[in-house]
């Protein structure tokens, strides 16, 4: 049986707490991504009306805690030469020259930090808890790490319990040598340095099986994190993470958690070219029937922050993630994290006066969202540069037709409006009898259209699209 989402599709989502004017202009009605440490904060959000969260993340302890904790630098990713792993993103995030490494999250000190960290989010009875980085030492092999002594120990259990013997023997282990197996010999006779094993990690025996095991231990790592925060709160919590769908390794964490906030790649750079990558993303999530809250990654939003705002662009984001079924957090009036490799880590702030009628809208307009369900197939045809997403209610309740503009001028960074724009749906889909269909945009009053029927099909026409509008069919 599908799990009842603990997400409406009509919620607005917030990512880093922010004041009761700013919640207030966007109508807010969850804070996903922490900002509810204190008993002070848990109060002034729930007075709002807003859910809210603890976080914390299992990357690292950090470089100042690491320079000053021999015991937690101990606790760090390692590659098969036993050198510690960096992030690549925190490069910039150095402490008395001490670097950010990744914590491992197979090592017990680094496992009882991350425990710790967790009590103290959720010791003042958030309604979730929010992971960042959730997938540990899963993220560091990807960079090379994962090859402590406690990593070595637990992927030898991993191998004894479900390895196939064609498997090991690949690898040139019999079973009966799992007992002192140690994976970095394998690794060892196939490359000499870590970048040289990251060229060729994929034809090494066992790699995929290696990948299969943190990326596992990853996830009941978070699930033990879930108990740990609902001890703390002292009642059943949220659990979310930043699980970035559309990345494979990412899924396996996500019949763990009661939602997703996370990192969806908006491909900025391209305008509105490679929507469908980000679709194909969050048709992954709901496919599992767990609810979205997207943002962009941080490479997206300092292109937007480069290029002067782009509130065209962002907006577009905004529709897409809505249109499908999830929804895009509210670009933060003062912290929206950027990054690229220029600049490392900087922030974008984001003119609430830009995005917030969008959210208002949604609220506004909430019946046209909740308890829909995508249709497909459906033979929708609509002009070059429109893309459209149509939603149901049951068999034949509610139905809208999302109609989205995606011809963006780079340059200018505007959408071109588009005029008369002709859209034809199955006649079955409307309502019998009816002759017009309702729209619902953002930035225009509420209007009708005329119904044109011919044959099995029925035709209206909208006026003007600037970016996105709703068609209520039925």
């Amino acid at each position: 049986m599908p799990r009842k989402p603990v997400l409406k599709h009509s919620d607005v989502v917030f990512m880093y707490p922010s004041d009761d004017k700013c919640y207030t202009a966007y109508g807010v009605t969850f804070a996903g991504w922490g900002g509810a440490h204190s008993t002070d904060e848990v109060r002034r959000h729930r007075q709002l009306g807003i859910r809210c969260t603890g976080t914390m993340w299992c990357l690292t302890a950090g470089a100042r805690r690491l320079y000053e904790s021999a015991e937690l630098r101990s606790a760090v990713a390692v590659d098969f030469l036993g050198k510690p792993v960096m992030p690549p993103w925190q490069f910039d995030h150095v402490y008395k020259g001490q670097k950010t490494w990744f914590g491992c999250t197979n090592h017990p000190i680094f496992r009882e930090h991350n425990r710790q960290m967790v009590r103290d989010a959720m010791a003042a009875g958030a309604d979730g808890l929010h992971i960042d980085d959730h997938s540990g030492t899963g993220g560091a092999a990807n960079h090379g790490g994962g090859f402590c002594d406690y990593c070595m120990a637990a992927f030898r259990e991993y191998l004894k319990a479900g390895a196939k013997p064609a498997e090991l023997q690949g690898a040139g282990i019999a079973r009966g040598d799992l007992d002192t197996f140690d994976y970095r010999a394998v690794i060892r006779r196939h490359a000499r340095t870590r970048e040289q094993y990251l060229k060729i990690r994929n034809r090494i025996p066992l790699s995929r099986q290696f990948f299969d095991f943190q990326f596992d231990a990853a996830a009941k790592h978070v699930r033990g994190l879930h108990e740990v925060a609902a001890e703390a709160a002292g009642h059943p919590v949220l659990l979310s993470a930043n699980a970035c769908i559309g990345h494979p390794y990412q899924h396996v964490v996500l019949d763990s958690l009661t939602h997703v906030i996370c990192e969806v790649d908006q491909y900025a750079t391209a305008g509105t070219r490679k929507a469908a990558g980000t679709i194909a993303a969050y048709n992954v999530a709901a496919r599992r029937g767990v609810p979205v809250a997207a943002t962009g990654f941080g490479w997206d939003w300092a292109f937007v922050k480069q290029r002067g705002g782009c509130h065209d662009l962002v907006r577009f984001w905004i529709a897409l993630a809505y249109a499908h079924g999830q929804r895009f957090m509210c670009p933060h009036p003062q912290r929206q994290w950027c990054f690229d490799e220029q600049q490392g880590t900087h922030w974008y702030a984001a003119p609430v006066e830009e995005y917030a009628p969008v959210y208002r809208f949604i609220r506004r307009n909430a019946s046209c969202f909740d308890g829909l369900e995508a249709v497909t197939p459906a033979s929708v045809t609509s002009p070059r540069h429109v893309r459209t997403a149509l939603r149901r209610k049951g068999s034949g309740g509610k139905t809208v037709l999302h109609v989205i503009n995606t011809d963006y001028d780079t340059r200018s960074r505007r959408m071109r409006p588009r005029k008369n724009v002709r859209i034809s749906v199955p006649k079955r889909l409307v309502r019998t009898g009816a002759t017009s269909v309702r729209l619902l945009s953002y930035d225009a009053k509420p209007a009708r259209a005329d119904l044109a029927r011919k044959g099995a099909a029925a035709t209206f026409v909208i006026p003007d699209l600037t970016c996105w509008t709703l068609a209520v069919l039925r």
